[in-house]
């Protein structure tokens, strides 16, 4: 039978891998128009400079995460920790991809 924490840390690491993914398209090819919240006023290269870079941020996280869990099981307190992450860093990348801090 396999370990439940191999089975979870699996799913998380493709979820990981996926929003590394997005994040990549965003702040490497600069298709900032991927992103949800992205407004067209902006500029697009501080878009997808600091939206794709949280974005990126984001997926190397939950990579981390789920091979964490993988090696050494689940833990309560890290799950926690991840989600709370997750959302401000979402809040935070919302707010870049409106234009928040762009000098314009």
């Amino acid at each position: 039978m396999v370990d439940p924490n191999l089975v979870s840390g699996a799913v998380w690491m493709i979820c990981g891998f996926a929003i590394v993914g997005l994040g990549w398209l965003i702040a490497v090819r600069g298709r900032v128009e991927l992103h949800a919240n992205y407004d067209e006023s902006v500029d697009p290269t501080y878009a997808a400079r600091w939206a794709g870079g949280t974005g990126l941020l984001m997926g190397v996280l939950v990579v981390a995460y789920g091979v964490r869990e993988m090696r050494y099981g689940f833990e309560p307190r890290l799950l926690a920790g991840l989600i709370v992450a997750l959302l401000v860093l979402s809040y935070v990348s919302k707010l870049f991809a409106g234009g928040f801090g762009s000098r314009e």
